[in-house]
């Protein structure tokens, strides 16, 4: 805490971003599990089946709330259990399968490096000095720069990222199969990088594992066999690997597929070579090397670019007589539109609610953690400023690295705090549905500024590239609905209406009587509507969501 002349300042810090199946009768089938990260392999919690069901006819809420309770359980615990992860247990092999560099993999390019913003939202408050636990939230001058609402640190960078490819008995087998041999290895290394890594590999460990939960063989926990001894049994986990590729080419998350074995490089590499093969340091001792599938490098954060401006940077081509020739003209603005919305933003809503119907809370989503990548060979082309076709796209959620279960959401005492300035008591450790409701609800929160930065930014229409327009970085945008307006929708409508930059986003925003800010609003308020239906059974859901006319064809 902090004072600011008369005013206390409560902090609430929150980790953002790692920079770098509807059908019409839906059923959840869960199981609880106690602990956050269970080391036991056995773990075969009972199964049960709730009631919970989102009709073909069913009327677009922002709640999802349409919960029929059993006749022999607590109505709040069968709903909180929907969310509960069925299974803790690495049944795909993240952290058992080892590839030998050289033998199964080698690397083509360092990439680059990757880190991520530490933000802080602050909370002023007027103290009573008669009562000290009396405290009254106010509002500090928006353009006071003493008073900030929100601070935002660099961790510098923490993760290097490598591109790769399989080689050998395995690279042979995945390329008679038709399936990609490319892969990005990340190196973590460090105190911090090591924990974010422990906590991706799990959290995707598990997502894979429900996954491929329909396979005899994953279930019975044979790959897990297969797979620790690798050395001996290569050809059995080679084929198991292309399994798993197969179903994660349209999987809503970015796939582990195991780990390099450094153990075996030790006395054995050159540091020199390394360097003058890829022009970085090789490995620390200590460093551990995920090996993830390979879906291409471009996320949100690389499409949210005013298209007049990507069309601009494309480079030039020249005709048989050397001069300039002009790259195409942009698809309509309606084709755009229907492909960032139906597309990009119905896929990542899609995405994130598979990943919280495996009990998963991703806690850190950003523009740069939602990748754009296709089912085919050219993982680039869904993100080019001409690609409008929304069955080659797919949204896949990345960077895990502070995700956890979203039932042991209460053993962190930071989303405690966050949970407190929104009214909620919660103690340490405590699972129930309000728990769980207000950690997805958090998602859904980012989520929203996400869909926000990436409207204003591909959808505005810039009569030529050098044209000026508001900033619409996702700190802007905060100030902006939080501070300026205070999350007035309407109000911020307004502010948009007055660009003409934007005038054709606005209109598709206010089709169906206003639907795009609907969905907007309830992703902004997400948070405030859990802390508001915290004594009731009402769950806002990413797949309740889905229903909103907005995303309807």
């Amino acid at each position: 805490t902090r004072k600011v002349s008369n005013m206390s300042a409560a902090l609430i810090v929150c980790i953002v971003g790692l920079v770098f199946k509807v059908q019409h009768s839906l059923a959840f089938t869960t199981t609880a599990s106690r602990n956050l990260w269970p080391t036991s392999r056995d773990c075969r919690p009972a199964r049960f089946s709730s009631a919970l069901h989102l009709g073909e006819e069913t009327e677009w809420t922002s709640d999802f709330d349409d919960f029929v309770p059993g006749s022999n359980a607590d109505d709040a615990a069968q709903l909180s259990s929907i969310f509960k992860g069925r299974s803790t247990r690495d049944l795909t092999c993240t952290q058992t399968r080892q590839f030998s560099l050289g033998q199964d993999l080698i690397l083509a390019d360092f990439v680059g490096n990757m880190g991520f913003d530490e933000v802080t939202d602050w909370e002023y408050y007027q103290v009573n000095e008669e009562d000290p636990s009396d405290r009254k939230v106010v509002q500090p001058n928006p353009f006071d720069s003493s008073k900030p609402k929100r601070t935002r640190k660099s961790s510098g960078s923490v993760v290097r990222v490598f591109r790769g490819e399989f080689v050998g008995r395995l690279g042979g087998a995945l390329s008679s199969r038709g399936l990609d041999r490319r892969v990005v290895v990340k190196e973590f290394t460090g105190e911090l990088a090591l924990q974010l890594s422990r906590y991706e590999l799990l959290s995707v460990g598990k997502l894979q594992s429900d996954l491929m939960s329909n396979d005899d063989d994953v279930a019975s926990g044979e790959w897990i066999q297969i797979a620790s001894s690798r050395s001996v049994l290569a050809s059995k986990d080679d084929k198991n690997v292309g399994d798993l590729l197969q179903q994660l080419n349209k999987a809503p998350f970015l796939g582990i597929l195991g780990e390099v074995n450094l153990a075996e490089l030790e006395g054995e590499m050159d540091r020199n070579d390394f360097y003058r093969a890829l022009g970085v340091p090789p490995p620390k001792p200590d460093a551990v090397w995920v090996v993830y599938e390979y879906a291409g490098l471009n996320t949100i954060s690389t499409y949210a670019v005013p298209p007049a401006i990507r069309r601009a940077q494309i480079p030039p081509k020249r005709n048989f007589f050397g001069g300039i020739v002009e790259p195409p003209p942009l698809p309509s603005w309606r084709e755009r539109a229907d492909y960032v919305v139906k597309g990009i933003m119905k896929g990542a809503v899609k995405a994130l609610a598979d990943v919280h119907d495996s009990g998963i809370a991703h806690r850190s989503i950003g523009r740069s953690s939602l990748v754009l990548t296709s089912p085919q060979q050219d993982k680039r082309e869904p993100s080019t400023v001409y690609f409008t076709r929304r069955n080659g796209l797919v949204v896949k959620l990345a960077d895990f690295g502070f995700s956890g279960l979203l039932e042991e959401s209460a053993f962190d005492e930071e989303f405690i705090a966050r949970a407190r300035s929104f009214g909620f008591s919660f103690r340490r450790g405590e699972s129930s549905l309000a728990v769980t409701n207000f950690a997805m609800a958090e998602d859904l929160h980012a989520l929203g500024f996400v869909f926000l930065g990436l409207l204003l930014s591909s959808l505005a229409e810039l009569p030529s590239p050098e044209t000026p327009m508001p900033a619409t970085d996702e700190d802007t945008l905060q100030r902006l609905l939080g501070e300026i307006f205070e999350k007035d929708i309407s109000q911020f409508r307004e502010y948009v209406e007055a660009e003409d930059v934007w005038s054709n986003l606005v209109d598709l925003l206010d089709e169906n009587d206003g639907a795009g800010w609907t969905v907007l609003e309830t992703l902004f308020k997400a948070r405030e509507k859990a802390a508001e239906n915290k004594n009731k059974l009402q769950v806002i859901t990413a797949r309740g969501i889905l229903s909103n006319p907005f995303f309807q064809s």
